[in-house]
């Protein structure tokens, strides 16, 4: 009976110690699936951790490229308020007054159809018109009727060149854009700040049917990403914490949230209190990710799998090599990677050996009852 059973273990501890309790799998056999399954094994070297620190991956700057840095013209809308003065060159002409000869509209209203209405200029259409350019069309109504007339305009009230703000701001609402042109720090700073950290806080921008996403620690650390906002942009902010996951073999097992704008796989260890010694596999430290495909494409490394457009991706870092322990502190973790640390394959030895013995003092002492039953009975 000892025998039989004691086979048994052995028989199953030599197909893969399927009946130990684990967290996961072994090192040997994440790398053995991967050519089952649909996802890479990368081995993190020189190479990889250069590659990964250069790619920039699409930001607001890159999303709207072809205005992020353009001064956007400001122009009118229905609703704005303008502030009109005439000027003619000589006395007696159809604006000479009190005031000299010119003569002040401090509150014209644009209307619903986009026009205004002066005297001896009739109604003018303004509406997508600039400042300038509105200047210039009064001028032109006014030829032959004013001695040498010329005009100035400027936008009192804006209603229109507005953007709208809402989110975790102190202040969300409409703002209006200066003709200097605005940027997205200015808005944020105009509602009066997020309520949580930058590193925590996402920003979206949504104009017309485009839509960009970014930390917005990032863009205050990045200046490109300061993009220049436009007239009707939503701008949305966000509370959403990154965070990562670490499992296995270490001592805190748990989900972290990055208390700094870039967390090493270094320091993602360490801040889960490290590898425990006694069962940690150094040789598999693993990173999941799911990966942006241009960022193996910079890697030149194929893949034939993507789930919704991200390739899933193990990066591995062999820790028994002391030159990984600069990869590991050169390689920066992504908002929900998870760090894995397999178990040793000694420590799944050890716990079938732990099995065998527990069932070898099983087996004795059934037998020892069985004795002393069989003795009571005689």
């Amino acid at each position: 009976m000892l025998r039989i059973l004691l086979a048994l273990i052995v028989s199953a501890s030599l197909a893969g110690c399927v009946f130990t309790p684990r967290e996961g799998p072994l090192s040997a056999e994440i790398e053995k699936q991967s050519t089952q399954n649909d996802y890479l094994v990368v081995d993190v070297d020189s190479k990889v951790v250069d590659g990964l620190a250069r790619f920039n991956p699409v930001g607001l700057h890159s999303k709207f490229k072809s205005t992020s840095h353009r001064l956007p013209i400001s122009t009118v809308g229905t609703g704005d308020i303008l502030a009109i003065t005439v000027f003619e060159a000589d006395q007696g002409g159809l604006f000479t007054g009190s005031s000299g000869n010119r003569a002040e509209f401090p509150k014209v209203v644009v209307d619903n159809k986009g026009e205004i209405s002066l005297p001896y200029s009739g109604t003018i259409k303004v509406k997508g018109k600039t400042p300038l350019q509105i200047q210039d069309l009064v001028v032109e109504r006014l030829q032959g009727k004013a001695i040498q007339p010329q005009a100035m305009v400027n936008v009192v009230q804006n209603e229109n060149n507005v953007v709208t703000l809402s989110g975790d701001v102190t202040k969300p609402g409409l703002y209006p854009l200066s003709s200097k042109g605005v940027r997205l720090l200015d808005v944020v700073a105009q509602a009066g700040g997020t309520k949580f950290p930058a590193r925590e806080t996402y920003i979206t921008l949504m104009r017309g049917s485009r839509q960009g996403v970014q930390l917005l620690e990032t863009v205050i650390d990045q200046p490109d990403e300061n993009i220049y906002v436009s007239r009707g942009d939503r701008i949305y902010l966000s509370h959403d914490p990154q965070r990562y996951t670490v499992l296995g073999a270490v001592q805190k097992p748990s989900v972290y949230t990055f208390d700094s704008s870039t967390i090493s796989v270094l320091e993602a260890i360490a801040a889960a209190g490290g590898l425990n010694d006694s069962r940690a596999d150094a040789t598999g430290v693993f990173v999941f990710r799911y990966e942006d495909p241009k960022v193996l494409d910079t890697l030149n490394i194929g893949y034939t799998h993507q789930v919704r457009g991200k390739v899933p991706t193990i990066y591995r870092i062999n820790m028994k090599h002391a030159q990984s322990y600069f990869y590991a502190q050169s390689f920066h973790l992504q908002d929900k990677d998870s760090v894995f640390v397999s178990n040793a394959r000694a420590v799944e030895i050890g716990k079938i050996l732990q099995l065998m013995n527990l069932a070898t003092s099983s087996v004795r002492n059934i037998a020892t009852t069985g004795n002393k039953v069989e003795i009571f009975s005689d």
